[in-house]
């Protein structure tokens, strides 16, 4: 049983006397350069991370992807285990491979209460990743109005969310929360000011787009022209 499984499977005991016998196990890295705390945040067990803290392992230590220990803890929606991290001084800004940064990945998955953490220790809201996509970008994908709030609502004296950012294929935030017919996110962003009038790439406007199409897609155009009148 080496270290990395040891952490992964969450055995404690068995991590103290590993490292006890050889302090430099701390930081080894497997064959994807991830560490043993690397995966105590994986299995989520906040004893085996606060152990590793305690023994001086590398908060900020990036496996072969890019992927620190807070990219991991935050898209696993370990929350106590992210206030351990950012308590060690983890960088919450430290971006992937793929540029994406913890505060994207706790938009894609609706992670509202681990994105305050982040957004109050100085996450970048306005962080783009290589597809060009910030966390509002991310947020609306899924129609995370909880996250769509969190971000149109920073705290006092923060940067103010870019509402229109484009993406890669020129979609805004707006565009993806329609193209899903996510009908209430794509309202509190219209409310907040976002530009119904800009189009992408293929000149498509958001409420022009064919999205998931049918019934849905129609009753999602119309809740929009209910709610916020017509662009």
């Amino acid at each position: 049983m080496n270290v990395h499984t040891a952490a992964l499977n969450s055995q404690t005991g068995l991590i103290r006397s590993l490292i006890s016998q050889n302090p430099s196990l701390v930081n080894a890295q497997d064959v994807d350069g991830r560490t043993p705390l690397h995966w105590a945040c994986t299995s989520g067990s906040l004893d085996i991370v606060r152990y590793l803290l305690d023994q001086k392992a590398e908060v900020d230590l990036q496996d072969h992807s890019g992927w620190t220990s807070l990219h991991i803890a935050v898209s696993a929606g370990h929350e106590d285990i992210t206030r351990e991290l950012l308590g060690a001084g983890a960088d919450v800004r430290k971006a992937n491979d793929k540029g994406l940064t913890p505060l994207h990945y706790a938009a894609s998955k609706s992670h509202v209460d681990i994105g305050k953490l982040l957004v109050a220790r100085g996450a970048d809201i306005n962080a783009r990743d290589k597809a060009n996509q910030t966390p509002l970008h991310r947020a609306a994908t899924i129609g995370s109005t909880g996250f769509i709030n969190l971000l149109l609502n920073p705290p006092e004296g923060a940067p103010k969310t870019r509402l229109n950012p484009a993406d890669r294929m020129g979609n805004t935030p707006l565009h993806l929360a329609m193209e899903s017919a996510y009908a209430e996110a794509a309202c509190l962003l219209i409310e907040a000011g976002a530009d119904r009038t800009r189009e992408n790439l293929d000149g498509e406007t958001p409420e022009g787009l064919e999205g998931v199409g049918g019934q849905e897609q129609k009753r999602a155009r119309t809740y929009v022209i209910e709610r916020c009148g017509k662009p």
